[in-house]
């Protein structure tokens, strides 16, 4: 989501809000900060933050929620500062009661630049007046009832069915349709949104604003399309292959599962996705027609799938609607609108609607159980899970509630002991027990304000053999060279052995893995092409299979995949990668070091579909229980990935591993010398019958104590080495675990060995 940090200014009536301290307090909070760009609209710079968060955090995806979630972060109740170009909205109840009782309070007659002036306007600023009795916003509604204009909305035009309830239309009076002022154009630029008129541009600033959408339709065009002038919004769904305009030359094809909004039998909207073009709002536009809808979030994500579309509007009505935030949303609008002398009215006759909805549309009855939702919360039980307040006074009882009507939670029945909690609408898909209360209080006053907790020596846990042979597990192979990896549990659906999810957010994350191999090929393919260079890579992870009686396990598993790199494996022969015989011996050295009592045994298999080759895969068995396979990639797989035919995958059970297995340690690592190696290289002509490995025992022997470690790393025979000789290159390594060896410290080392094996073999040494 991107935000201007000076509307963040405006609204908050924190001039000296920082970017750092912003920065910091939303990272510490658990936001994270994509980007800082730099914009100038209009002559005016601002700093544009990329603001990203959480699936769960719905409710912060509009300026409103957002405000008031920093609000809440830096503790303040501040009134909100408005703008000298744009008139106030929300005014204090004292005003509120010096008005004409018989004067609508958002009547044009009223003098608002005088009661900025007001010296008591001046003085309700004050926060510490202001205390919980007001918000940034219009007063969070605590009511177990819906709002005023839900009540009073004409049963005349509602519709219901399970998948979208239209609330409300309202017509405009006639009206001249031309650019938005001056500050909606610059903050609709700010945020990415391209100005298109006054009315389009109007709703779309809401959007940004509330959360809350509203469609706007050219009333004639309306009529003139559906051949009628009763505008009655049906909810429905399309018939197959039927065809809707989205743009002036672009058509879409529609199927039976995509909800759309008819009117006579006409689609006039895919529901809560995108208007019919032609009946968008332009310039010829004279009268306007407002709707309002509530939808099943689930439908809209469904047609929006089906059809691969995606609007600005959807992706709200994608998350869960606020009708708490209705009426507030609603008056913005009108009053913005009034603002722009456009003034609109009902729609038909007012027949009771509240109580038609709560009782004919079972979609808004979902939304009326949910607003009975509680938790109980006790307060002992919040200051032991969060450890001791790193101040000189506890966390109080008093800073516990602040903090939690700050986030809007409506707060009952309180006792010195614990209170009852109504949730707020947008917070009931991820708040459901008292522990994820507990963090939205520890989120708000902050992680850093709490001290750690120290547990005593009898309180401190231990490993578990399972959780000791996975640290050794993922230790071996670090130290063997290979890469650890990383993936997520979910996977695109690709055939019917996934364990699948019944609503799965994106269809690339729509079922359970069955295997870690498909990641780590991945991985393997994606660093071929950008480098051009294999690696090994492993991954301990968990996968989900069916079992044959139906049911379902988690397992848990290592995965590698290794080989591909070419090297020389004899002096005679040209580089090449390791062979199925070599790759398999590292698995059998690996699975020796965890000491498992019963042998292992190799079962040929070609059963494993297309990742292993058919040929060359074999099954591991250890006391009778299938531990893991191991082989060859297919060829089609590895020509597919662009990657060597030579590399080897394999897949173990860990449980079995941890049944089986007696090892205390796979391997003991020594501690390693600060101090630099010295690299010392040492060429001889030699007669072939000796052999490197004597040689090697003899550099050895003289080396001692600051020889670490020496290695053939290069063999010649041909000429001009005369025949019956050859030249062999050794790579010898000093280390002092004590200090830095000196150039002469080294040649006192290598002198004597140069002198013993040319006096006693028929050896010449190179320089």
């Amino acid at each position: 989501m991107y935000i201007s940090l000076k509307w963040l200014q405006e609204l908050i009536g924190l001039q000296n809000l920082t970017l750092i301290d912003l920065v910091n307090r939303l990272t510490l909070a658990g936001f994270e900060i994509e980007s800082i760009d730099k914009k100038k609209y209009f002559k005016s710079n601002d700093l544009i933050l990329d603001i990203s968060f959480t699936a769960n955090r719905a409710d912060v995806s509009n300026i409103r929620g957002l405000i008031t979630e920093i609000t809440a972060l830096f503790n303040s109740n501040l009134f909100l500062q408005t703008p000298t170009n744009i008139k106030p909205l929300i005014l204090l109840n004292s005003y509120k009661k010096t008005l004409n009782s018989t004067e609508s309070f958002y009547s044009q007659s009223i003098n608002y630049r005088s009661l900025l002036k007001s010296r008591n306007f001046e003085y309700f600023k004050h926060y510490k007046i202001l205390r919980w009795e007001y918000s940034l916003w219009e007063r969070y509604l605590q009511k177990k009832t819906f709002s005023k204009v839900i009540k009073n909305l004409t049963s005349e035009n509602l519709l219901y069915s399970d998948g979208c309830v239209t609330l409300f239309n309202m017509k405009s009076q006639k009206l001249i349709i031309k650019e938005s002022p001056y500050w909606i154009k610059k903050r609709l630029l700010l945020m990415g949104f391209k100005p298109v008129n006054n009315v389009i541009d109007t709703i779309n600033y809401l959007l940004l604003e509330t959360g809350q959408v509203f469609f706007a339709y050219d009333l004639e065009a309306l009529q003139q399309l559906a051949a009628t002038s009763e505008i009655n919004f049906v909810p429905n769904y399309a018939t197959e292959k039927s065809l809707f305009p989205i743009e002036e030359s672009k058509i879409i094809e529609l199927t039976k599962d995509v909800l759309v909004l008819n009117i006579n039998n006409k689609i006039i909207s895919i529901a809560g996705l995108i208007q019919n073009y032609h009946t968008l709002v332009n310039t010829d536009t004279s009268y306007v027609i407002l709707q309002y809808g509530l939808y099943d979030s689930k439908k809209i994500k469904k047609s929006s799938k089906i059809l691969g579309l995606r609007t600005d509007y959807s992706i709200k009505l994608e998350k869960q609607t606020d009708l708490n935030l209705m009426e507030q949303a609603h008056l913005r609008l009108m009053h913005i609108f009034w603002t722009q002398n456009i003034k609109f009215e009902p729609m038909g006759a007012n027949k009771n609607l509240f109580f038609s909805l709560k009782n004919n549309s079972s979609l808004l009855s979902r939304y009326v159980e949910q607003s009975e939702k509680k938790i109980r919360i006790v307060y002992e039980n919040l200051k032991r899970l969060t450890g001791p307040f790193n101040t000189t006074t506890e966390l109080s009882n008093f800073q516990i509630i602040t903090n939690l009507k700050l986030l809007n939670f409506k707060v009952r029945f309180e006792t010195g002991q614990n209170c009852y909690l109504f949730i707020p609408l947008t917070r009931r898909l991820d708040i459901e027990r008292e522990v994820d209360v507990i963090e939205e209080v520890v989120r708000t006053i902050g992680f850093n304000k709490f001290e750690p907790l120290n547990l005593s020596t009898h309180e401190v846990g231990s490993l578990t053999k399972i959780e000791k042979l996975k640290r050794q597990l993922r230790n071996y192979f670090i130290n063997l060279g290979f890469n650890e990896s990383i993936h997520s549990i979910l996977m695109k659906k690709t055939s019917g052995d996934e364990i699948r999810l019944k609503n799965p957010l994106f269809n690339e994350s729509s079922a359970l893995r069955l295997s870690l191999l498909d990641g780590l090929i991945e991985k393997i393919q994606f660093n071929q092409k950008n480098i051009g260079k294999s690696f090994e890579t492993f991954e301990l992870g968990r996968v989900y299979k069916h079992l044959v009686d139906g049911d379902k396990k988690e397992v848990e598993v290592i995965s590698g995949v290794f080989g591909g790199k070419n090297f020389r494996s004899n002096w005679g022969s040209e580089n090449s990668t390791i062979n199925w015989f070599e790759a398999k011996g590292l698995l059998e050295t690996f699975l020796e070091k965890l000491n498992i009592p019963v042998s292992i045994y190799w079962n040929p298999a070609n059963n494993y579909g297309t990742k292993f080759h058919p040929n060359l895969t074999t099954e591991l068995f250890t006391g009778g229980q299938k531990l893991g396979v191991f082989g060859q990639i297919h060829p089609t797989l590895a020509l597919k990935n662009n990657i060597s035919r030579k590399v080897y995958l394999f897949e173990m059970d860990i449980e079995v591993l941890n049944h089986f297995s007696q090892s205390k340690t796979l391997i003991n690592y020594l501690p390693y010398s600060s101090y630099p190696i010295s690299n010392v290289d040492l060429s001889f002509i030699v007669k072939k019958s000796i052999f490197s490995q004597e040689i090697e025992q003899i550099i050895s022997t003289f080396g001692q104590p600051l020889l670490k470690s020496v290695s053939l790393f290069d063999y010649y025979s041909k000429e001009p080495i005369k025949k019956g000789y050859c030249s062999l290159s050794f790579k010898l390594q000093f280390q002092s675990k004590i200090r830095t060896l000196s150039s002469d410290e080294v040649a006192e080392l290598i002198n004597p060995i140069i002198f013993y094996l040319e006096k006693h073999y028929d050896i010449k040494f190179q320089e």
